[in-house]
């Protein structure tokens, strides 16, 4: 036996294919606690049931969470905006649902970000829990894969009407996916990866914490800095 010292290095990684700067992996076995990989660093892959990444991402301890002043702005401009949270096994994937979703991340993003069949597979139920469904006078207008334990939401896959991106809708999902989380007793909601200054928007909450590649880190200048260095 030779014991060995290991060394995590970041690398500027392709988003598009699931690489990311620490490029380890876990495949989860039945009696794997999802609760337990999240608090580790992974997040679910969409590439293959109980596939997950280690990744620079970030979560909210929901048990010293409260509504900033600009939290509670963004839910004053959207406090007609109704939160329904529903198991994807009930939920059925229409084509204005997959309508809705392609147009959206054509507008935001300017390219393909997920085919009509793998946002399918993702409504299937096979890789994530559940869906919230948000709507406004009672139209349904946006909604949020997530993956739901009894301790733990991850909002994975948020997407709503492209004719809303300019408004405070989507920060309105979110804040109120963290207000359902905590009124419902979990320990932390998970907001997914932050690489780039576009997603610093997610860092804007009390008790953020984000996953260094060892531990959960409270220091928001520090992800800020390297975030800064890596996109100049």
């Amino acid at each position: 036996y030779y014991p060995m010292k290991y060394i995590f290095k970041e690398y500027k990684g392709n988003y598009d294919k699931y690489e990311y700067p620490y490029l380890i992996y876990a495949k989860a076995e039945k009696s794997d606690n999802v609760d337990k990989i999240y608090q580790k660093g992974f997040l679910p892959t969409r590439i293959d049931k109980n596939h997950y990444y280690l990744s620079r991402n970030i979560r909210i301890n929901l048990s010293d969470f409260s509504l900033t002043s600009e939290n509670k702005r963004i839910l004053r401009k959207t406090q007609d905006l109704i939160l329904e949270n529903k198991e994807l096994k009930n939920f059925p994937f229409e084509y204005k649902v997959a309508k809705l979703a392609t147009d959206y991340f054509k507008k935001k993003f300017k390219k393909k970000i997920i085919s009509t069949q793998s946002l399918k597979r993702l409504f299937s139920g096979d890789f994530f829990t559940n869906v919230l469904v948000y709507k406004l006078e009672n139209e349904e207008i946006g909604y949020c894969i997530t993956m739901e334990t009894k301790e733990t939401i991850h909002y994975a896959y948020p997407f709503y009407k492209s004719s809303l991106i300019s408004t405070n809708i989507g920060m309105g999902m979110m804040t109120k996916a963290i207000e359902y989380a905590k009124e419902n007793n979990k320990k932390h909601i998970y907001l997914g990866t932050v690489y780039t200054l576009s997603s610093l928007y997610k860092t804007q909450f009390k008790s953020m914490e984000w996953f260094d590649g060892i531990d959960w880190n409270k220091d928001l200048e520090k992800l800020k800095d390297k975030i800064r260095q890596e996109n100049k």
